[in-house]
């Protein structure tokens, strides 16, 4: 077990997240084990995995592990090794539940990535460049949740080539919606 835990420390640290969940057997077996060393507390001597372990977990789509780690009060936000934290990673990578869980525990939306944007800025890219069918709905949830729409956003978005029509229509009429720009 210690090769595996500090192959884990590594990898999450490093951001191979596909490696390590494919070391602990993927799905509910990476929810299992990843929550039992978080139980025993195998992350207390290793605050940078621990902080990267809600990125990890956004990333790869595990909603039982960040929910987990949330209602154990671990800093939804810390991991930020590679660029982007969980939520930023939840949005981008088409993570339906982990956004709706992120939002129901109030996880700031306005952090920044080094990119410069925001959860819904990278929501928006991301429905353009690595389209997945739950950007619709994610975007609408966060600006359901509060996300601030920056000025010339609505316009940047309808200029894009989106390879949805169906997510640039809902998204265009959530964006218009929240600015006042047509009926609720």
């Amino acid at each position: 077990m210690d090769g595996l835990w500090r192959q884990a420390v590594k990898d999450i640290i490093d951001g191979a997240y596909t490696r390590i969940e494919k070391a602990l057997g993927g799905g509910d077996a990476f929810d299992s084990q990843i929550i039992d060393w978080f139980n025993r507390g195998y992350f207390e001597n290793e605050p940078e995995a621990l902080a990267e372990a809600v990125t990890c977990a956004s990333f790869l789509g595990r909603t039982k592990v960040v929910a987990h780690l949330l209602d154990n009060a671990v800093d939804p936000v810390a991991g930020m090794r590679s660029g982007m934290n969980g939520f930023h990673y939840a949005a981008s990578c088409g993570q339906l539940e982990i956004v709706k869980v992120m939002i129901d525990r109030k996880v700031p939306m306005e952090i920044v990535n080094r990119y410069g944007g925001t959860v819904l800025g990278q929501a928006l890219w991301s429905a353009i460049h690595e389209h997945e069918r739950t950007h619709a709905e994610i975007i609408e949830a966060l600006i359901s949740g509060g996300a601030k729409i920056h000025p010339g956003t609505l316009e940047w978005w309808e200029q894009q080539d989106v390879p949805s029509s169906v997510t640039k229509d809902r998204v265009t009429t959530a964006l218009r919606r929240a600015l006042g720009q047509c009926p609720v």
